[in-house]
């Protein structure tokens, strides 16, 4: 089923509490139910098409804004009306160098404006519940633009844990604020990637 669908699944969160009192929202209502809005990492979900309402005093929300702002994949069987919701641990790290042993040497997490490296992006990933079609990483700059990306790399014979790393070399970090090291995963075909995993190097 095409992403697009997805808007019009919802999940229902809980909210803890022995009772909610509320007036009117300041953000208005969807369709009578009055709207909220919902933060991860205090980052706004996005509304989409459907925002976020209450309903019994509970928070209902699209499950696809919700998922991309989990890092999770969400997977639709139409056949059995159900969605499934896959969250892979992916463990990334930035250094100058790996050892032998893949451990990181010289990590990095900020760096001068204008400074051009070398360096290695490393990741471990698993307890992939899903067969997944490939993946590939990118680096974005703090516009929003990839300026560095590696091929799609297929993942054959159903691996659920795997390491993979990914060397770069003369990389300028002409601006700044926070470049994005994103690990992305596509199911199949009928699915566009999805950011699973998300490193931050800050510039300044």
């Amino acid at each position: 089923m095409k992403m697009k669908r997805l808007a019009a699944l919802t999940a229902t969160l809980v909210v803890l509490g022995a009772g909610i009192v509320y007036a009117g929202s300041p953000w208005g209502e969807y369709q009578g139910y009055t709207k909220v809005r919902v933060q991860v990492n205090n980052t706004e979900v996005p509304a989409g098409d459907v925002p976020a309402f209450m309903i019994d005093g509970r928070v209902v929300l699209p499950l696809r804004e919700l998922s991309d702002s989990l890092n999770a994949i969400v997977k639709w069987d139409d056949a059995s009306k159900t969605a499934y919701l896959y969250k892979p641990n992916v463990h990334m790290f930035v250094a100058k160098d790996i050892a032998k042993d893949d451990s990181p040497k010289t990590p990095f997490g900020k760096v001068s404006k204008g400074n051009k490296l070398d360096f290695v992006v490393a990741a471990q990933v698993d307890s992939l519940t899903t067969p997944i079609q490939s993946f590939k990483i990118d680096l974005v700059s703090p516009e929003g633009a990839i300026i560095r990306s590696t091929n799609a790399v297929t993942l054959q014979g159903g691996k659920d844990s795997f390491w993979y790393s990914w060397p770069l070399e003369s990389v300028t970090f002409d601006s700044t604020g926070k470049y994005k090291v994103q690990f992305k995963i596509k199911l199949d075909d009928a699915h566009e990637y999805s950011v699973v995993s998300e490193k931050t190097i800050v510039s300044e």
